[in-house]
């Protein structure tokens, strides 16, 4: 179980780390099927704390994992969140992980939550991650986001995030 953990924060550490983000801020309107929507940029750093949970499949040669999410986001999102993550991998440079989490606070000054998914994976050590909205989570001034999440993990373990994201126009 512990190589397992192990190779899960390797996976985190790396697929973030090889993420290259090249968004430049934009706030443009969109017309499209939900209306008027305006398109934006947002970034700054987060702190993350995982912790491990019991595992459902407890057979060791399964390598599978289960561990809780802890962030806050500081930037254009201020806000927190909460989530788990389930992952498999192994010690070769090749795993991957699923995980949800909910997202509380402000983004650029607008109050609310939504929910996040992950996908990713490592193969031979080549990373894909995909972080998305999930489809209608918002709420509040929040209601109608839709966006896509990157995570970058600096030399020296500093997380950042840039996040775009549109926002239907509320009435």
């Amino acid at each position: 179980m512990r190589m397992t953990t192990v190779s899960l924060v390797t996976l985190a550490l790396l697929v973030g780390a090889i993420q290259q983000s090249i968004g430049q801020s934009n706030s443009s309107r969109v017309a499209n099927d939900k209306g008027i929507t305006m398109k934006h940029h947002a970034k700054g750093a987060f702190d993350v704390k995982l912790q491990p949970l019991e595992a459902y499949n407890k057979n060791a040669d399964a390598g599978l994992g289960r561990m809780s999410i802890d962030k806050q986001f500081h930037g254009e999102l201020e806000a927190t969140s909460q989530g788990e993550m389930l992952y498999a991998g192994s010690a070769k440079g090749s795993g991957g992980y699923v995980a949800v989490e909910r997202v509380t606070g402000t983004l650029d000054g607008k109050r609310g939550g939504f929910s996040l998914q992950h996908n990713a994976t490592m193969t031979d050590g080549a990373p894909y991650l995909n972080i998305i909205v999930v489809p209608g989570s918002g709420t509040e001034e929040l209601t109608g986001l839709d966006g896509t999440m990157k995570i970058v993990i600096a030399e020296g373990g500093k997380h950042y995030y840039e996040f775009d994201y549109e926002l239907a126009q509320q009435p």
